[in-house]
């Protein structure tokens, strides 16, 4: 089924800045996006489009070969982790490929992985608790630094939630959960409760870890994306420098106390 230009600039741009909300690679943005617009003849000499993405922002071009291009361009403001819907829109995508679907078809299906429920609450914040306590035993701490690490883990996710509010640089909130983390673990080592904060400082700061973040860096590199990859990596680092500076400011001021 045939659609129009700016109808297929509506349905590209959402599907593709969806992807890049919810932690896709950009090479797997453009060839989505290049693989709809193919699928409705837009392939090549007067139909065609053109695609640009990096992780702060996706601009998309067509032309139809009878008027003035069409251009979309989409801020990315957040971004988030979130594979299920990922998965969810490449298969919307490859239903796009095969079945040609009309507009609102389409449409709907956006709208129901926009509205797909998440993880509630309880489990995610169980889910902090668990990474904490189990790499805090990976790397050798005891039973109680994995009991408080998991705990402090807990009391992270919390603040993490309220700090997102004012949505903060990702340097600032690395921040901000080091020094929580740092800040915690030395004071209940002062009081006797454990044997060392090193552990637990560790232990719970795998949670900050920008884990996805480095991995879609490293693919976006070998799939030739290097703006994007240069983006990524800049973003990993400065997470890792907030991680390093929240903690080590946390230690020194306990240290003058």
């Amino acid at each position: 089924m045939d659609i129009t230009a700016n109808e297929l600039l509506q349905i590209t741009s959402s599907i593709g800045s969806m992807l890049i909300e919810y932690g896709a690679e950009i090479y797997r943005v453009e060839d989505s996006i290049y693989r709809i617009a193919a699928a409705y003849g837009f392939s090549g000499g007067e139909r065609k489009i053109e695609v640009f993405a990096i992780p702060a922002s996706l601009i998309i071009t067509i032309n139809d070969g009878s008027e003035a291009p069409l251009t979309q361009t989409v801020r990315i403001s957040s971004r988030e982790t979130n594979l299920d819907r990922v998965d969810k829109l490449n298969n919307l995508s490859r239903f796009i490929c095969v079945e040609k679907p009309d507009i609102k078809t389409i449409k709907r299906h956006i709208s129901e992985i926009r509205e797909r429920r998440i993880y509630g609450y309880p489990v995610r914040i169980l889910s902090y608790a668990v990474v904490g306590t189990t790499f805090s035993l990976f790397f050798g701490g005891t039973p109680s630094d994995a009991l408080f690490a998991g705990l402090i883990s807990m009391i992270v996710f919390v603040v993490s939630k309220f700090v997102n509010k004012v949505k903060p640089s990702v340097f600032f909130q690395s921040v901000i959960g080091s020094v929580v983390i740092a800040s915690i673990a030395v004071l209940v080592s002062r009081m006797g409760l454990t044997e060392s904060f090193d552990k637990i400082i560790i232990g719970a700061s795998m949670n900050l870890v920008p884990g996805v973040t480095l991995t879609n860096c490293m693919r976006d590199f070998i799939a030739g994306d290097f703006l994007a990859g240069m983006y990524t990596l800049t973003e990993a680092l400065l997470v890792a420098v907030g991680m390093a500076v929240g903690a080590a400011s946390a230690i020194a001021l306990f240290s003058m106390i």
